[in-house]
């Protein structure tokens, strides 16, 4: 059976854990939403209804106030003219009403709020006394300005009709619901209380009744106003869940993206050390997406590669050491072996020659046999300190003794020990030059191997010289001697183990191939710097002593 990978369970479990709950929850969520803006809508059309209605008789009941206080203020005037002009100053002065008139109680209407359709006015009446009243007429274009200005924003249709369903005032031109509207008014209207009307779904109408006048004003939710809300905040609810679905659906592709990738670098990193690329590590692409169990696993990995690497590194070093240390026995037993077998060949030939009896050795010739038999001890002894000397500058555990040593004593005693060939020195010691503080013996065994360095590879008999001096206020020693051309790779290696200027087969020195070696190594634990100059067919060192007597 083949498994499914992890996008594809991811994909599956979205469908089932976040599309179909999704659907569920929308649907209810729009139901709930409809049903509460119906609610709404039915409440801001009744409420709407009453405060007009409201309106419309704080209107109607303010004017009355005023005509009725005009009306007692004219009992006070008792001429006619006086009277015209008071009423003239009235309707000049409050644009509330015009054509003010004094009429006989049995000319006025018996109704206190007349509307005269074909005048676009409300005619109201006020008592004078048992024989006069005083009427005019109040512009119906004031509540008409008013309805539409206060309601200019509003969505929903409004109109005021009058008891024979004549219409007063609206917000809305030419009034192209309001046949339908008054034909579905009911007949008992309840008396200043707001009620629904209407057979339409979602589109609730309301009315309230006036009882003086007998007015009543309706309310109209149009289509449009259900569109902007009930169908539009469905959807909006649809967009939202499915931006939310969307979202879900992205981050959990991008989650899973991250995650299959980071999974496939696990997966290749474990290949690569399968297959012995130790130094293969995990490059996870970091966010807030990676979990936090890859990133351990990954750092884990690292670690454990790091460590398998640097053991194999390890291991690898620990070979080469193996083969240096193999190739540095190899060598040692070379040199012992050329090295060591002539000065023994003599040391041996001239003791026996001196311990024959059957021959007579004159007193000259002992002497000489005994100074080469002391030569050739003291080069085995030198050899033998060289060899010695090898592991202590490798494990940086010299022991030294320092003490005040002068300089120029030191040389020519390391000269004169090293001058076993007869060699030509040109010795310049300054008359200055300081004394430093060094171990005499491994001073002394740096001296004789420079000496011995120049003597072995001087050309043409050229004197070797050697100048001490005080340079910036330094000692230094100088040991020169004329050379062969010597390569610029050679340069880099001259002060390495075992390294000669002539090759095995070509081989014309004697020596261990430790002699510079020996001396940087002893130099470096006494503080005292080497200055190597190989031009013009010159080989020059110059120590520079830093430990020195002011």
């Amino acid at each position: 059976m083949q498994r499914l990978k992890i996008a594809q369970q991811i994909i599956i479990v979205l469908l089932f854990a976040v599309l179909i709950p999704f659907i569920t929850i929308g649907l209810i969520i729009s139901n709930i939403q409809q049903q509460t803006l119906r609610r709404e809508l039915n409440y801001s059309a009744l409420e709407m209804s009453r405060t007009i209605g409201e309106n419309v008789e704080g209107y109607l009941y303010s004017a009355q106030n005023k005509l009725n206080e005009v009306a007692s203020a004219i009992t006070f005037i008792p001429y006619a003219a006086d009277r015209a002009d008071f009423l003239t100053e009235i309707e000049r002065n409050d644009k509330t009403f015009k054509d003010i008139q004094i009429v006989a109680n049995v000319d006025a209407p018996k109704e206190q709020y007349n509307f005269i359709e074909n005048e676009d006015a409300i005619k109201i009446c006020a008592n004078i006394n048992d024989e006069y009243s005083l009427c005019t007429k109040l512009d119906a274009s004031y509540m008409q300005n008013a309805v539409s200005e206060r309601y200019k924003e509003e969505k929903r249709q409004i109109y005021i009709l009058a008891k024979d369903n004549s219409l007063i005032a609206t917000n809305t031109q030419n009034a192209p619901e309001l046949p339908r509207l008054i034909k579905n008014l009911p007949t008992g209207r309840n008396i200043e209380k707001p009620d629904l009307f209407n057979k339409y779904k979602n589109q609730p109408s309301a009315y309230y009744a006036l009882e003086n006048p007998a007015w009543t004003v309706i309310v109209n939710t149009t289509e449009n106003i259900t569109n902007a809300t009930i169908d539009k905040a469905r959807f909006r609810i649809i967009l939202a869940l499915s931006l939310a679905a969307f979202f879900i659906i992205a981050i959990v592709g991008i989650y899973t993206f991250y995650l299959y990738i980071n999974i496939r670098q696990l997966f290749k990193g474990i290949i690569a050390i399968s297959k012995g690329s130790y130094e293969r590590k995990i490059h996870l692409l970091k966010s807030a997406f990676t979990p936090h169990e890859i990133v351990f696993l990954a750092k884990e990995f690292n670690y454990m590669a790091k460590k398998i690497h640097q053991s194999y590194h390890d291991l690898s070093e620990k070979n080469i050491e193996l083969q240096r240390l193999n190739e540095f026995r190899t060598n040692l037993v070379n040199a012992i072996s050329h090295e060591f077998r002539t000065p023994l060949t003599s040391i041996v030939g001239y003791s026996s020659r001196l311990l024959r009896h059957d021959i007579k050795i004159d007193e000259d010739t002992k002497i000489k046999s005994l100074k080469i038999i002391k030569q050739q001890a003291q080069r085995l002894s030198r050899m033998v300190e060289d060899l010695l000397v090898v592991p202590e500058i490798e494990s940086f555990s010299i022991q030294l003794n320092k003490v005040e040593i002068n300089l120029a004593e030191a040389l020519e005693n390391s000269v004169l020990y090293a001058n076993s060939n007869n060699s030509k020195f040109q010795i310049e010691i300054s008359s200055d030059l300081k004394c430093v503080y060094a171990d005499p013996d491994r001073l002394e065994q740096i001296l004789i191997n420079l000496c011995d360095n120049a003597v072995k590879y001087n050309q043409n008999d050229e004197p070797i010289k050697i100048i001490a001096k005080n340079i910036s206020n330094r000692p230094c020693i100088s040991v020169k001697n004329k050379s062969l051309p010597i390569p610029e790779d050679m340069k880099e290696k001259l002060f390495d183990k075992f390294i000669r200027m002539d090759s095995k087969l070509t081989r014309t020195t004697r020596g261990t191939g430790l002699g510079l070696y020996i001396v940087k190594g002893l130099c470096a634990a006494m503080n005292i710097d080497i200055i190597l100059d190989c031009e013009n067919d010159y080989f020059n060192i110059m120590l520079v002593f830093n430990d020195y007597v002011e």
